[in-house]
């Protein structure tokens, strides 16, 4: 079968066509960066990052429904931040974030597979370059909002058991994706990425199409 037939026969369209996590793994065999990086989805990936993030979660629900706020108090407060987190995931995470990263690349599908926001709408379009300074901050300020939205709240109530276990819940979810996800992430321009950088040119040089982008911003490949 040609590659241009299994390509096809993968639904596979647009720039993931050029990218090698969206080639068959045959092809794959002189490479071995899936043992350092996530070039196929693996579960443990979306259970690093999602069952840790309870623990910064789970207390801070807990506090307001545990708290003196009315029902309407509590169902408007929790409501917003889940509206907040529906915006800032889907729409402003992924006009900023998601779409830089390769597991945005095929124009066949209309969520992502990423190993953690798998199914995910898709509501951009594929940027292979790195984050603008701009995004960077948007970034950086959207988290913030979504990760302090609730903290407030509970200081208000004076409910501050569950607001330390709350932010203490948070920087342990933050040591383990920063030790267990962001060093394999091939989402390289993520300002949480902490991919090696000699494992990162490895894959730009596999992947001329992600590497001519971000030359073309200023980055110089150490290991040509």
């Amino acid at each position: 079968m040609t590659r241009e037939n299994r390509t096809k026969e993968l639904n596979i369209l647009g720039p993931a066509e050029h990218i090698c996590i969206w080639k068959d793994a045959a092809e794959c065999n002189d490479c071995h960066l899936d043992e350092v990086l996530f070039c196929r989805p693996k579960i443990k990936y979306m259970l690093y990052f999602g069952l840790t993030a309870m623990l910064g979660i789970i207390p801070a629900v807990m506090g307001i429904l545990l708290s003196e706020y009315t029902t309407l108090g509590k169902i408007a407060i929790l409501g917003s931040w889940v509206v907040y987190a529906a915006f800032f995931f889907t729409i402003w995470e992924s006009r900023m974030l998601c779409n830089h990263c390769p597991y945005y690349a095929n124009d066949a599908q209309k969520s992502l597979h990423c190993p953690i926001d798998k199914g995910k709408l898709k509501t951009s379009h594929y940027d292979p370059g790195p984050l603008s300074t701009s995004e960077k901050g948007q970034f950086t300020v959207g988290a913030l909002i979504l990760i302090g939205y609730i903290h407030p709240f509970l200081v208000i109530k004076n409910q501050i058991l569950f607001t330390a276990l709350s932010i203490a819940g948070i920087i342990v979810w933050i040591m383990v994706i920063q030790k267990k996800v962001c060093t394999d992430c091939v989402n390289f321009g993520c300002p949480l990425n902490r991919v090696p950088t000699n494992i990162r040119d490895r894959f730009l040089n596999r992947n001329p199409v992600i590497k001519e982008a971000w030359e073309e911003k200023g980055y110089k490949i150490k290991n040509d």
